[in-house]
């Protein structure tokens, strides 16, 4: 295989032409892939003259160029023989083997269509494609996905560690703000232009880059913070709350923002204080496992989306999971041992269960957000707070097969809606409306 990126190669000719997306049989009803041929390329963008903390500098802290690789997924016209996009587990450091191939062409035509823009963000020591399944699915159903490599350092010295969460903590929404800014002033050029709009664009981010998409949506640091101090040389300045950049609120176009287990509120180390976070005013989907112990839950996540008062909110919550409820897990990983299924996987959870149910809020929230789709809206209207306490009642022995619920079906209404009988169990879907003024 011919490498092209940090984890995307040229797929041997036995994997030449891409396989037809699907989805499983007990997938929700968004989770299905959308009409589109999937497109995939990489590009590079380059923000000058960024901090490095990695890089050891005779007076004060080292600048370089900061280099950043973009893959992005857009909706396609379908090859005559398309060659499929093989997505290899890289991580800074060793070149890891295996991967496994996705649904998307390399390289194939994009369909000139002014499609929303998702902007995606990894977390520490993760890849940009490590979450293809999400990026290949929103293609698929009208969306430009661009991921952005963070190239976090390599997992090693204790020292290095400490150097590369310091830069992940002044880089992430840095990183996503310039991203953004440079795909915005491309949007009518290049091998893309024409493409995506960039006055619908949401900020999607796991962990460390979902810390990173609060921050980008309004959400200033907290100066008096152990985090913030820990920043030296006043790096985290422009980001703090009162920062003139802070104070303009999201990017312009953005209008969504979906965090997946998003760092940043858990004490001792707490990013924010209530009064920056009830300044966004984007409206924003958190995921989350219950029993998160990275982020943590009751105090990190639950606490920054109680937070959160400016904004139309919802967090999604998967019970009995810990924090990798986000990305494509193990899949295509060799010699997986434990300590790696510990890092990418759930005890409990199916991995594809997991993936199926994001691909379905995530489309419903994106498409009444940024598609004003009052159908896929009303998927996340679920009657009940937590799903086991849904009702779909049925003379014993009776079945509906595969049918889903519905909210305007009498006898499914009770029920979260895209969802199989039986098979809505162990969610909540939380919903906020701002009680601020905007």
């Amino acid at each position: 295989m011919k490498r092209i990126g940090a984890g995307l190669t040229l797929a041997a000719a036995v994997v030449a032409t891409p396989a037809l997306p699907q989805a499983l049989p007990d997938a929700p009803q968004l989770a299905v892939p959308g009409s589109y041929t999937v497109g995939v390329q990489r590009i590079d963008v380059t923000n000058p003259d960024q901090p490095d903390l990695l890089t050891p500098a005779a007076n004060g802290i080292a600048r370089h160029d900061r280099v950043l690789p973009l893959t992005i997924w857009y909706p396609a016209t379908r090859p005559a023989r398309g060659v499929a996009a093989h997505y290899v587990p890289y991580q800074p450091g060793p070149q890891a083997t295996g991967g496994r191939t996705g649904t998307a062409s390399l390289a194939a035509a994009p369909i000139r269509g002014h499609f929303p823009l998702v902007v995606f963000s990894h977390g520490f020591h993760n890849w940009a494609t490590g979450f293809a399944d999400l990026a290949e699915h929103l293609a698929s159903r009208g969306y430009v996905v661009a991921s952005i490599d963070h190239a976090d350092a390599p997992r090693d010295t204790k020292l290095s560690q400490l150097a590369a969460f310091g830069m992940t903590v002044i880089s992430r929404s840095a990183d996503q703000r310039f991203v953004i800014a440079e795909l915005t002033r491309r949007a009518g050029s290049g091998p893309l232009a024409g493409t995506y709009d960039a006055t619908r664009i949401a900020l999607m981010g796991y962990s460390m880059g979902g810390f990173g998409a609060l921050a980008t949506a309004g959400a200033g640091f907290d100066p008096a913070s152990t985090l913030y101090k820990i920043a030296p040389g006043g790096l985290l300045a422009p980001y703090a709350a009162g920062a003139p950049l802070v104070s303009q609120g999201a990017p312009a176009g953005v209008k969504a923002i979906v965090a997946f287990a998003p760092w940043g509120g858990g004490t001792p180390l707490r990013a924010w204080t209530g009064a920056a976070l009830g300044q966004i005013k984007t409206p924003t989907l958190l995921v989350v496992g219950d029993h998160d112990d990275v982020s943590g839950y009751t105090d990190g996540v639950a606490w920054l989306y109680g937070q959160m008062t400016g904004a139309d909110r919802r967090m999604l919550v998967y019970q009995n999971a810990h924090h990798n409820i986000a990305g494509d897990g193990t899949t295509g990983l060799p010699a997986v041992d434990f300590a790696k299924v510990e890092q990418l996987e759930e005890p409990v959870w199916r991995r594809d269960r997991i993936l199926a149910i994001n691909r379905h809020f995530v489309t419903a929230f994106l498409d009444a957000t940024l598609k004003g789709d009052a159908a896929h809206a009303a998927f996340l209207a679920v009657p009940t707070l937590k799903a086991d306490d849904g009702v779909w009642p049925l003379a014993q022995g009776a079945s509906v097969g595969a049918r889903f619920a519905a909210p305007d079906d009498a006898g499914s209404k009770g029920y979260w809606p895209g969802f199989q009988r039986r098979w809505a169990l162990g969610l909540e879907l939380h919903h906020d409306l701002p009680t601020v003024a905007k």
